[in-house]
């Protein structure tokens, strides 16, 4: 990933457009160039995202671009997974990689903003899209959206109660002689790092944050060496596991550090210790989920969710298939 570019608005680019303002100070970049980078949500002003080539700047405003943006490719609507769907809100099966918000250097190629294009195309003029949960970029499985505020206020509450349950799939590698139980809980607390990630928290850190992850053993099952499935003939250490998960809390990236910080690392989480964390031309300050090499997905799958209805109350539970990595042989 490259590094943004920053400057300031000067005097002479008082009033300018900010399409014409990045055409002029940024090398090779054309006005139409300019247009598409910031309607890909590639441009802030100041601290806000500016998607509107037309806007005014004004002398003193810092400028930063993420000219990345540019080669970020649309999710096509027609590749949204619609596992339920109400006129309040939907239950989306998210593909691995693809990211549930805009995220900091662009906001195309994302889950909401794909749902935007499909209830365009459905007729629905400015339709709202509210984001009630995430998930990892690299993890696949349920996410819900509402698609009408009123159905904000109770989809929120109860996230942030730890009313809507969520349950997940992961393969694990053990550490050489870590020994998994059938149940095991992770209370370890998190603190969010600046940086992106999380790390755990030692007693007394203010920082911290309570968090606890419930684990389930599935099965032992032989090794992959890619997501293509091909087997490595499984021996002593040379056995994945698989394992059902339930969070009490939701935090950045809990289980993926949860299960490091317990000695069994997801398979393809290059940033907490899974396999393909020392494959060379890996960025740590980048968390795609995705990790190049031997392995090319996160292995982590929301594989059920469990609310209230927003409106009526009434008790919802909603299942997705598990990738080819999760099933039993």
């Amino acid at each position: 990933m490259s590094s943004p570019k920053r400057f300031r608005v000067v005097p002479i680019e008082q009033g300018m457009s900010l399409r014409n303002m990045l055409a002029r100070r940024v090398r090779g970049l054309h006005r139409d160039r300019a247009a598409e980078l910031i309607r890909a949500g590639g441009v802030y002003v100041n601290r806000l995202r500016v998607r509107l080539p037309q806007v005014l700047v004004a002398a003193g405003e810092r400028v930063t671009l993420y000219t990345e943006a540019l080669d970020t490719e649309p999710l096509a609507p027609e590749r949204l997974v619609f596992v339920h769907r109400e006129p309040d809100f939907v239950v989306l099966d998210k593909p691995a990689g693809v990211p549930v918000s805009p995220v900091r250097e662009t906001a195309i190629g994302c889950l909401s903003e794909a749902l935007i294009h499909q209830l365009e195309a459905e007729g629905i003029s400015r339709p709202y899209v509210g984001v009630v949960h995430r998930l990892d970029r690299g993890a696949s499985g349920l996410v819900v959206f509402t698609i009408r505020s009123v159905a904000n206020k109770s989809l929120h509450k109860q996230f942030r109660d730890h009313r809507m349950r969520r349950g997940y799939r992961l393969r694990v590698r053990p550490q050489p002689g870590c020994v998994v139980p059938a149940e095991l809980s992770c209370d370890a607390p998190l603190i969010k790092l600046s940086e992106g990630g999380v790390e755990i928290g030692k007693p007394g850190d203010g920082r911290a944050k309570p968090a606890r992850t419930h684990f389930r053993r599935v099965a032992e099952v032989p090794r992959i060496d890619s997501m293509d499935s091909s087997v490595i003939s499984g021996g002593e250490g040379e056995m994945d596991l698989l394992l059902d998960a339930e969070l009490e809390t939701g935090r950045t990236h809990q289980i993926r550090a949860h299960a490091a910080h317990l000695g069994f690392p997801i398979v393809g989480d290059h940033r907490y210790g899974g396999e393909g964390a020392a494959n060379p031309g890996v960025d740590p300050g980048v968390d795609p989920g995705v990790a190049p090499g031997r392995l090319d997905r996160l292995c982590l799958h929301a594989r059920r969710l469990d609310f209230e209805h927003p409106t009526t109350g009434v008790a919802l539970h909603f299942e997705a298939e598990l990738p080819e990595w999760g099933k039993l042989p």
